[in-house]
């Protein structure tokens, strides 16, 4: 449920909601991934994103990307500054392939993504009055990726959404000064995101194409 409340819900784009008098933040980006791949038909791309491993290992930057048991990959994100607050997170996201079926709404094989735990890797800076674990740092990544009905690429969509509080003196900055350090990550991670994505995604399918011929 909240996977589906999080792609069907979130606008393509930063979002960000923030209660003052609680403290608590809210904010995180939905990323649409739209990557055509030379040589594809719907075939051949039918098969490639039903090969999860493949799939996985080639959305993220190779060195910032581990295998875990049980289809779980560990991403780890570069390092992010949050006015006060610094932090280089990694998430363990499972990734399988769905075929298509009665139950799933789609006509064709999907590849699905779906945070497990997380680790936020954070470093505070003096005087902040608050330790890491009081921050309640919670972050949840969720994505999908099917072929295109032109059958010439991929598309899809990856949303991450991060909760948490903010430590007092925080709570003090001008909204727009808080929105604005949040939607810089934001946009940080999904422009990293998206980039690699692509890069990834054609360059594993050329593999793909290349060992379909041998």
């Amino acid at each position: 449920a909240v996977r589906t409340k999080l792609l069907d819900g979130s606008k393509n784009g930063p979002f960000f909601k923030l209660d003052r008098f609680g403290g608590k933040i809210e904010f995180g980006a939905t990323a649409n991934l739209v990557t055509t791949l030379a040589g594809a038909n719907s075939q051949n791309l039918q098969e490639w994103i039903q090969d999860e491993r493949r799939i996985a290992m080639s959305i993220w930057d190779k060195d910032l990307i581990r295998e875990k048991p049980n289809n779980v990959f560990e991403l780890k994100v570069m390092t992010l500054q949050f006015v006060t607050i610094q932090l280089a997170p990694s998430v363990d996201i499972r990734m399988w392939s769905q075929p298509p079926s009665a139950s799933s709404s789609s006509e064709v094989p999907q590849f699905l993504m779906q945070s497990v735990s997380f680790d936020p890797n954070i470093q505070l800076l003096p005087g902040i009055g608050m330790s890491a674990k009081d921050l309640g740092i919670q972050i949840e990544v969720v994505g999908e990726l099917q072929p295109t009905q032109d059958g010439k690429g991929v598309e899809g969509k990856i949303t991450y959404r991060s909760t948490g509080l903010l430590p007092p003196p925080m709570r003090l900055l001008p909204e727009v000064a808080i929105k604005t350090a949040v939607n810089t990550i934001s946009d940080t991670v999904t422009s990293f995101a998206i980039s690699n994505f692509q890069k990834g995604a054609r360059e594993n399918f050329r593999q793909f194409l290349a060992e379909q011929e041998k």
